[in-house]
């Protein structure tokens, strides 16, 4: 199982290819820039959701007895169903393999869980060789015994979250229905930003989402698939508007090393500030990062690259 500041790095290489929008030098936007920045930044939102969907499930189930919000059977044989996150053993914070970089609290109120991820006090804003800062924090009810079914609601903020040359804010809220024990998720993004400061570059964004959940019928989260479907609209990183829509549900596999987060299968269509449209298809359902883009009848071949971390980077 990854650990959570890994997830949290994980998150940052997602966002990296924010680098390679927000670096553009060009003093005259052309549509077709326009375009061409609204498909990638496009890629750095849906990217973005998949890692802190991924991270808030873990950060908030996996530690707490090894439970996440896909099932809500006991897992562990024998036991009596309910939760150990309810303030019962929680004798120390999860903090991942690198202990030190950040404070994390957790606190049970009202019923309500809030953990924190506090890297404002990390010594020289360094956690090994990358810049860190700011906060993340975590909230939810507290989780009734697995035979619950019904609603319940999962909320991240970003604070000024920083990694590398990235700085993030916002707020993903996650409403996820427990229905025969299956989840079906409703997301939206609020507010994002994210901030290049070598560039000086936002990307902004606002996307709502639904995620349905493909456990394999296996406890591993290895195997496990998600398709998404949803909307997105946003200021891109050359300060122009644009939006997305997925018109085929974007399928991701936890399966594919070399494309965490990416989809593998399923199209959307993207159109700029100057309502020029794009249709972006990823593909038949192969393991990579390769996807087409059709632009009045023209496709041509694409394939992703993720910032710094290098094509397929984790």
């Amino acid at each position: 199982m990854k650990t959570n500041l890994l997830k949290i790095t994980a998150l940052s290489i997602a966002l990296g290819v924010a680098l390679i929008a927000c670096d553009k030098t060009n003093s005259t936007i052309t549509s077709s820039d326009q375009l061409a920045n609204a498909v990638i930044d496009n890629q750095t939102a849906n990217e973005q959701s998949e890692s802190a969907y991924e991270l808030v499930d873990d950060a908030t189930f996996l530690p707490f007895g090894g439970r996440n919000f896909r099932e809500t059977a006991d897992i562990t044989g024998g036991g009596n169903g309910f939760f150990p996150m309810l303030g019962m053993g929680w004798n120390r914070p999860w903090k991942g393999k690198d202990a030190n970089c950040a404070t994390v609290t957790k606190t049970v109120t009202n019923n309500v869980i809030t953990i924190v991820y506090d890297f404002t006090a990390v010594a020289g804003g360094v956690c090994g060789e990358t810049p860190v800062g700011g906060k993340m924090t975590i909230s939810m009810p507290v989780k009734p015994d697995s035979t619950f079914s019904g609603t319940l609601v999962r909320t991240v903020t970003y604070d000024n979250l920083k990694r590398d040359s990235l700085t993030i804010n916002g707020t993903h809220t996650i409403t996820t229905t427990l229905a025969n024990g299956k989840a079906t998720s409703s997301e939206k993004l609020a507010k994002m930003s994210i901030l290049n400061s070598k560039s000086g570059k936002t990307i902004t964004y606002t996307s709502t989402r639904s995620r349905v959940v493909d456990n394999k019928g296996t406890l591993s989260r290895n195997d496990d698939e998600y398709s998404v479907t949803g909307s997105t609209n946003g200021s891109s990183s050359d300060g122009t508007t644009f939006s997305s829509n997925i018109t085929k549900a974007l399928i991701t596999k936890n399966s594919c090393s070399d494309a965490k987060g990416f989809p593998v299968s399923g199209t959307e269509e993207i159109v700029a500030a100057d309502g020029t449209k794009k249709i972006v298809d990823y593909g038949d359902g192969t393991c990579d990062l390769k996807y087409t883009e059709t632009t009045n009848g023209v496709t041509v071949e694409k394939e992703r690259t993720r910032g710094k971390g290098g094509k397929g980077k984790k």
